[in-house]
């Protein structure tokens, strides 16, 4: 049994959680709790930050531990998309800088490193199997024990949840996900033979079935994947790497990259890509955060960068509901809601400059009227904010 008792616990210690718990540290007196279930690396599909996350890394204060792990430079992206010529941008007149290709395993641990530095109690390797609602407010958590011990927990008087797309607690308390496109890839990634190498720009290539990306990443590694749906991926698996290989005869500038990979062993991997939210990211003492909240195409490349940003977000409206500010978690979920919309409306239009295979499945699917919303419109969250 433990017991002990905090005023924020963070259930996933990912990007957007981790990153939530040093925020309150380094603004707050809060006691908070970080909980990964998992100590091992996940893998992540072509994990990348643009050059304005350095401003978001510095707002967390961790700009210096940042620099000194020597991620991967990206100068840039390139993509075939809409037409057979390929498209740069670059990052040189970037005031940023360049972006970066991450190793997320190290990328993770230095942020739960520097919140565990600034005073939060970080649990790795540590899964809370189950929760239930305290009188007057806040939530128990139950935590595995092994054998007959007495069962362990400790209370919260908030929680946060940052377990990613499952949002384990979020749908535990009633929220549901709604799904606008159903995508998936076969992905994986390659070592490059002795003495070659890619350029270190990241590559999207627009084919038939839907679209590859590739990126030179730390280790002199490349990830790779195809990006598609159940219809215009249908029969392709992990354990089939030649068919595989077989659809990427119609992506020239992906094949061309990729001959200077070591396919010999190629580990391959099914992925879900769903562009999702949830109908609702906050109820009594609890909110959504991340992925747990929203899910964003992978096209757009934000998945790290939101999830910092979520983070920087999310704790101002946890530390401002704690102080008794009731409207915080409402204001906070409609800044989500427009942001997310926001991603639509972008994505909307990058699909429809595509054209070439109209009539192919995956091209076809896209061009369809998205799912409705789950919730209404949100309104541009600074004209809210002046209301209220």
């Amino acid at each position: 049994m433990d017991g002990t008792r905090y005023d924020v616990a963070v259930l996933g210690g990912g990007p957007a959680g981790a990153g939530l718990a040093l925020a309150l540290r380094r603004s707050t007196d809060l006691r908070v709790a970080l909980f990964e279930r998992s100590t091992s690396e996940r893998f992540h599909l072509g994990e990348t930050l643009p050059p304005d996350s350095r401003r978001l890394l510095a707002q967390l204060g961790v700009w210096d531990a940042f620099a000194r792990q020597g991620h991967l430079r990206s100068m840039g992206s390139c993509s075939r998309w809409g037409t057979s010529s390929l498209a740069y941008n670059d990052h040189l007149r970037s005031p940023w800088g360049t972006g970066w290709h991450l190793d997320r395993a190290r990328f993770d641990g230095m942020l739960a490193d520097e919140a565990l530095r600034q005073g939060a109690d970080v649990r790795t390797g540590t899964a809370v199997t189950g929760w239930q609602p305290l009188e007057g407010g806040g939530y128990r958590l139950f935590l595995p024990v092994e054998g007959d011990a007495p069962r362990a927990f400790v209370d919260a008087r908030f929680v946060v949840d940052a377990t990613g797309r499952s949002a384990v607690f979020a749908t535990s308390r009633g929220a549901r996900r709604h799904t606008m496109d159903r995508t998936h890839g076969v992905c994986g990634t390659l070592p490059l033979q002795p003495g070659r190498g890619v350029d270190a720009l990241s590559l999207v290539e627009a084919c038939e079935d839907g679209w590859w990306y590739s990126a030179r990443m730390p280790g002199d590694q490349v990830v790779f994947g195809l990006m598609g749906d159940r219809d215009s991926l249908h029969g392709l698996t992990p354990k089939d790497p030649e068919a595989w290989r077989a659809r990427m005869a119609h992506a020239p500038e992906t094949r061309q990259r990729l001959e200077a990979c070591d396919f010999s062993g190629a580990s391959l991997r099914a992925v879900s890509a769903n562009v999702a939210c949830l109908d609702r990211l906050h109820g009594e003492d609890w909110l959504a955060v991340g992925d747990a909240a929203c899910t964003f195409d992978p096209l757009s490349s934000q998945g790290t960068s939101q999830a910092l940003r979520s983070a920087h977000q999310s704790a101002d409206a946890v530390s401002r509901s704690l102080q008794g500010d009731t409207a915080a978690l409402r204001l906070h979920e409609v800044r989500v809601r427009h942001q997310f919309q926001e991603h639509l409306r972008i994505r909307e239009g990058y699909y429809r400059l595509e054209r070439r295979w109209s009539g192919a499945p995956y091209w076809r699917n896209r061009q369809q009227s998205p799912a409705p919303l789950p919730f209404a419109a949100a309104p541009n969250p600074l004209s809210v904010e002046k209301d209220a």
